[in-house]
């Protein structure tokens, strides 16, 4: 379905997968902004047992829309004509992806281990120090893996939008396809043999000129 010359459906399918990205990016800083008072002892506990609620459940959120940024990401592949196997830049982004999912199956469990030891920490527990310390010594082993899925979300973004298409014509915004690189040296490879070709003759009828006047 087209406006103006604009399809409806390519524009919804962009628009939803850029917004799953950056909804993506932005609950996975508020579970980073939420982890702090989370491992901090001194904190009151029902206030961190509320956080690691909320934690947890944008974790689960972040999962639901991880896994549909695949689907959304074959079904634009098919709309904009891009080969999913065959294209390298899509490919660097396959790898990316593939890193993601390893870096979040890491990270899953550990918003499910704060909540489960603070609620025994609730129900009182004895071991309060020990559950605190594997609360604050897993959410800091997590940081790396954190700030690696943000930097390669970044990259994948980074990616897609340097290999942006038109909606009409679908050709690359910032760059040239193969066919069109080869079509363009093709016709300087034939705009260079006709001045050269040209020079010999303008050559030849100077000199006529100049046996002429002689």
């Amino acid at each position: 379905m087209e406006i103006y010359g604009v399809d409806l459906f390519d524009i919804t399918f962009r628009g939803l997968h850029a917004l799953m990205a950056a909804a993506w990016l932005l609950f996975d800083f508020i579970v980073f902004w939420l982890h702090f008072k989370i491992k901090d002892p001194n904190y009151p506990l029902d206030s961190r047992i509320e956080r690691a609620k909320v934690m947890h459940g944008i974790d689960t959120v972040v999962a639901y829309i991880f896994l549909l940024m695949l689907p959304s990401g074959i079904i634009l592949c098919y709309i904009t004509g891009t080969a999913i196997f065959t294209t390298n830049w899509l490919s660097w982004k396959h790898l990316l992806y593939a890193i993601i999912v390893a870096d979040a199956l890491y990270l899953l469990p550990i918003s499910g281990t704060a909540l489960r030891n603070l609620k025994a920490i609730k129900d009182g527990a004895e071991n309060i120090d020990e559950l605190n310390h594997e609360i604050k010594s897993r959410m800091n082993q997590a940081m790396p893996a954190v700030w690696l899925i943000w930097i390669l979300v970044f990259a994948a973004s980074l990616i897609s939008v340097l290999n942006l298409k038109v909606p009409k014509g679908q050709d690359y915004i910032f760059r040239k396809t193969t066919a069109q690189v080869e079509s363009i040296n093709h016709q300087n490879h034939i705009s260079a043999n006709v001045v050269s070709d040209t020079i010999p003759h303008r050559n030849f009828v100077y000199e006529s000129n100049v046996h002429k006047i002689i």
